[in-house]
């Protein structure tokens, strides 16, 4: 198993951002306090803005799906860290590939399938990207990849198609179980 190459990637603007959206009447006038702050989370002077909506977050993985694909081959393992998907919409066909996991907690499994197998590994946390007001996410993507080149760095895998977000690269956090070289034990047996 190669190191990980990691990477942590600010999203900082709408992807729909200045283009005309249209939206539902029925939400307005603004009765509650609630309502009020629902509203404000979307404006751009938030500091963690609501950034996309369900479709548009699928739709994200999506494409960094298909890119990591192009850039470390077909047969890479592609795990995604999310929260709960949507129950009213349809996934993207790619996210529903055999080599894709989505779940919670895959960092673990992650750093497994990178020791088990030759190939390429990707695990992407997403489960940060804000998509409503509830959600107490920064805005940041973690990326980590193993069994990979080294050159490019990670960050230039994604940077040019994440434009339309104006990522910034952020520092990463230490993710421990991929910087540790003995798997952890995750649960105890009583």
């Amino acid at each position: 198993m190669k190191s990980a190459q990691t990477c942590s990637l600010l999203l900082q603007r709408n992807p729909d951002h200045s283009r005309p959206v249209p939206c539902s009447a029925r939400n307005l006038p603004l009765f509650e306090t609630q309502d009020y702050a629902r509203r404000s989370v979307y404006a751009h002077h938030n500091p963690t803005p609501v950034l996309v909506n369900n479709q548009q977050y699928y739709t994200l993985l999506s494409t960094l799906a298909q890119h990591i694909w192009d850039r470390c081959g077909e047969h890479t393992r592609l795990l995604a860290q999310v929260r709960m998907p949507s129950i009213d919409l349809a996934l993207p066909k790619n996210l529903l590939d055999p080599r894709v996991t989505l779940g919670a907690h895959l960092s673990n499994e992650a750093l497994f399938w990178a020791r088990q197998l030759e190939t390429p590994v990707v695990w992407i946390s997403a489960e940060q990207i804000r998509r409503d007001l509830w959600d107490g996410g920064d805005n940041r993507l973690h990326i980590a990849a193993w069994n990979t080149a080294h050159t490019p760095a990670i960050t230039e895998w994604f940077l040019p198609d994440l434009d339309y977000f104006v990522a910034q690269v952020h520092p990463s956090p230490t993710h421990e179980p991929f910087t540790t070289s003995q798997p952890k034990c995750t649960h105890v047996q009583g």
